[in-house]
């Protein structure tokens, strides 16, 4: 007997769990975003930004820290999503690269799974969150579903002797965050206190001393970043 649609999505789910994830087969069709993740000397790229509004039009006193990434445009794949998301927000080339492991994380639950997938090149990380209305797509011309799902990829610049022009006016800032001193964000931080801990500018800002910067339950970074820390002691 074949499987519906939802029923073939929580099948490739649960086998992804036990070490077999189709990443393709399991987000073609449905609701996704995608990103990339650029580590250079412990630190993750990350950007600053306002929820709802332009960077141009924010007051600079409250912002938001998350990936390099967004939603799908229609007839992309996750793989051209993260990509041109990434070549968007950042202003620059830059090619997706295999991770050895893939995590797969149930973002309702925080159940979280190491996995590997044979998709290439593989994601280091794949969340789904479900959705109020399945049945309602973000935007007409994108599929519904009732997940969204998120994939995140590693990534390399193509030519690190560029430099970043983010093109996206949501954008304020992008900032080298340490890895190491990413479980002491909350959001009573300023981004003084992420000075501190040895963040940087790498394009845009100026962002004030005082500047409230929040990071969301729903930031897919919240679970990410934790594991680049993992994947870097790891490494020869």
């Amino acid at each position: 007997m074949s499987l519906d649609r939802s029923e073939l999505e929580e099948q490739l789910w649960r086998q992804g769990a036990t070490g077999a994830l189709e990443v393709h087969r399991l987000t073609s069709g449905r609701p996704f975003c995608a990103g990339v993740l650029l580590v250079r000397d412990g630190k993750l790229l990350t950007t600053l930004s306002a929820d709802g509004i332009s960077a141009h039009e924010a007051t600079g006193t409250d912002w938001s820290i998350g990936g390099v990434g967004g939603g799908q445009e229609p007839g992309e794949d996750l793989w051209e999503c993260a990509r041109r998301e990434g070549i968007e927000e950042l202003g620059m080339p830059l090619q997706l690269t295999a991770s050895t492991r893939t995590y797969l994380h149930e973002g309702d639950s925080d159940e979280l799974h190491q996995t590997r997938s044979a998709d290439q090149p593989a994601p280091f990380a794949v969340q789904r969150r479900r959705n109020i209305d399945p049945t309602r797509p973000f935007r007409p011309g994108l599929p519904a579903g009732p997940y969204t799902y998120c994939g995140m990829f590693l990534a390399e610049l193509v030519d690190d002797e560029l430099a970043f022009k983010p093109d996206d006016p949501d954008i304020a800032a992008l900032i080298w965050m340490p890895l190491n001193a990413w479980d002491t964000l909350d959001d009573g931080s300023t981004f003084a206190d992420l000075t501190a801990m040895g963040a940087q500018v790498a394009a845009g800002g100026p962002i004030a001393d005082d500047a409230r910067i929040h990071l969301s339950e729903a930031e897919t970074l919240r679970v990410v970043a934790p594991l680049l820390v993992d994947k870097l002691d790891d490494t020869p």
